[in-house]
């Protein structure tokens, strides 16, 4: 029986070149989050400030959610990949694709912002906006989110690839499961504006209901990361 050949790893300072470009691709995505608000027009002469903000509502606030995301699942990313001593061809691939994902969302996001509504209309006070550009903004949300789990697990059968005395673990209760439930969750999101998108307007609320229920407990001690800590 022939024995697994095992897949060659990338290390020293080229695990420093891959957080590098990685850290410089999530900061270019979020720049560019930002650039279509600065085609948001300037009040009017003797128009309040107020009225240009409650008329862009929408895209303000898809940009300040799309913000905050990004920064959530960039820490994660951080954490992750401050424990790895190197990285294999599979790895590099799957954090390239999550790359390619962040930044696709600027454009995804500028796309649902000018169709989201929030404000008295006919059909409710929020919709979801235009089914097909929300149906795939929060698809890739989910696929982004799956892609984190995905190298947690990649990481977690090839121990090799982490810095010694090192361990990714998962936490005790339903948050060891937060990962695929919030990948989950973004894509029902996404089913659901297919079907209905004032409603799947209202869902983004259970994003932050969902990160308090997961939120893993901390550790009551600290063990330093060279002696065994593990990674959460």
């Amino acid at each position: 029986m022939r024995a697994r050949r095992l897949a060659p790893i990338s290390t020293g300072r080229e695990v420093d070149r891959l957080m590098a470009f990685s850290d410089g691709v999530v900061a270019v995505a979020i720049t560019l989050m930002a650039l279509p608000l600065i085609d948001i027009p300037k009040p009017a002469a003797g128009e309040p400030l107020y009225t240009v903000v409650t008329n862009n509502f929408g895209q303000l606030l898809i940009f300040l959610f799309t913000f905050y995301v990004v920064a959530v699942m960039w820490r994660l990313h951080s954490r992750i990949f401050s424990e790895i001593r190197g990285y294999d061809n599979r790895l590099f691939w799957l954090n390239v694709t999550w790359l390619a994902g962040i930044v696709l969302l600027p454009w995804l996001s500028s796309l649902y912002g000018d169709t989201f509504t929030f404000g008295p209309t006919d059909s409710g006070l929020i919709s979801a906006g235009s089914d097909d550009i929300a149906f795939l903004y929060w698809f890739l949300m989910a696929g982004i989110s799956a892609l984190l789990n995905f190298m947690a697990g990649h990481l977690t059968r090839n121990p090799q690839l982490l810095l010694e005395g090192v361990t990714l673990v998962v936490v005790s209760g339903p948050a060891r499961f937060r990962g695929w439930i919030m990948a989950g969750y973004f894509a029902v999101i996404g089913l659901v504006s297919l079907i209905s998108p004032v409603i799947a307007g209202y869902l983004p609320i259970g994003i932050f209901l969902l990160s308090i229920l997961l939120k893993p407990k901390t550790p009551k001690t600290h063990t330093p990361m060279t002696s065994g800590a593990t990674l959460e």
